[in-house]
């Protein structure tokens, strides 16, 4: 092997920045190229945005490919020439083919931000919010032309605190890759780590989030609405309608207790605000009306007098 490893670098969305940076500064590894997704419509205007990816390896002065396909001729083509001895691919959108996956032989891995074989798929930061994890990580593993399937050569854990949001949580998994996959791809490449197979029968899947997914259902338990509004709250955001206009609720706390109002009820348990849900309550903290800013729920009553005693519902 030559003094350095040389790398291409698959990665599209923002949690695999940290890791594209660390790997850049690593003496061991040189980055052949960076693939990303193409640019994409954004805002009102829809101007073209590039991926988070792409703005990090420009600041970094890497070369940059952004093929509408992958697995197009002229993109497999462009990989076999420069001759890879690895391909590290994490949150990049897009299913990898077999031809692709042969390239750098078996040196192909996918970080992949949950402990497999639990959440694989497309939304694993979130389903573990959704479903009141005590912990989550990072995986590596060896790629597979089946999603999230292959044999895995470590993994990090790290702990969901009760404050963690799907932003938060974000973060925290891109630092954790940061700081532990260079080490790991390094040693799996050497041959001092072999990959494990995973225990299919403990697998699990998570599925792409629709901008409907964020609609909150008042009957629910409180304690489910409340993961979702810290596991949406990135995208799509958990919303309401309140007089017939859109309410992003961005942040709340939940709590279990007896109550005699119908779901969605607005009303005061003390001086705090409570929307009515099953088995609990919602206390809002953060508020962001439709097309204005966010607000305390403070400042929105103040703005909104007639908050108290409405009743919040799933339509306009």
């Amino acid at each position: 092997m030559k003094n350095k490893i040389k790398i291409i670098f698959i990665g599209t969305a923002h949690i695999a920045t940290p890791l594209l940076r660390a790997i850049s500064k690593d003496d061991r590894f040189e980055i052949a190229s960076v693939i990303t997704q193409i640019d994409k419509p954004s805002g009102r205007n829809l101007e073209l945005k590039p991926s988070p990816v792409k703005m990090i390896a420009e600041e970094l002065s890497l070369r940059i490919l952004q093929p509408d396909s992958i697995n197009d001729k002229n993109c497999l083509d462009e990989i076999k020439k420069q001759k890879p001895d690895a391909m590290i691919v994490m949150a990049y959108g897009q299913i990898l083919s077999k031809a692709i996956l042969g390239i750098s032989g078996e040196m192909c891995f996918n970080v992949h931000a949950s402990i497999l074989p639990k959440y694989r798929g497309a939304s694993p930061i979130q389903s573990a919010l959704l479903n009141n994890e005590k912990e989550t990580g990072i995986s590596l593993m060896k790629m597979e032309e089946h999603m999230d399937t292959g044999p895995v050569y470590k993994d990090f854990k790290i702990k969901i605190e009760e404050s963690d949001n799907s932003l938060a949580l974000t973060n925290k998994l891109a630092d954790l890759a940061a700081k532990n996959i260079p080490d790991a791809v390094y040693f799996a490449i050497k041959g001092d780590i072999k990959p494990k197979d995973q225990d299919e029968k403990k697998a699990t899947y998570c599925t792409k989030i629709a901008k409907e997914d964020g609609n909150i259902d008042w009957s629910e338990e409180a304690q489910k609405i409340s993961a979702k509004i810290r596991a949406f709250y990135n995208w799509p955001g958990t919303y309401t309608f309140f007089n017939g206009k859109r309410l992003k609720i961005l942040e709340a706390e939940s709590i279990n207790m007896k109550h005699d109002h119908d779901p969605g009820t607005v009303f005061k348990t003390g001086d705090k605000v409570a929307v009515a849900a099953k088995n609990g309550i919602i206390m809002p903290i953060t508020l962001q009306s439709e097309g204005k800013t966010s607000q305390n729920i403070n400042d929105f009553i103040n703005g909104n007098p007639g908050f108290i005693n409405s009743k919040l519902t799933s339509k306009p």
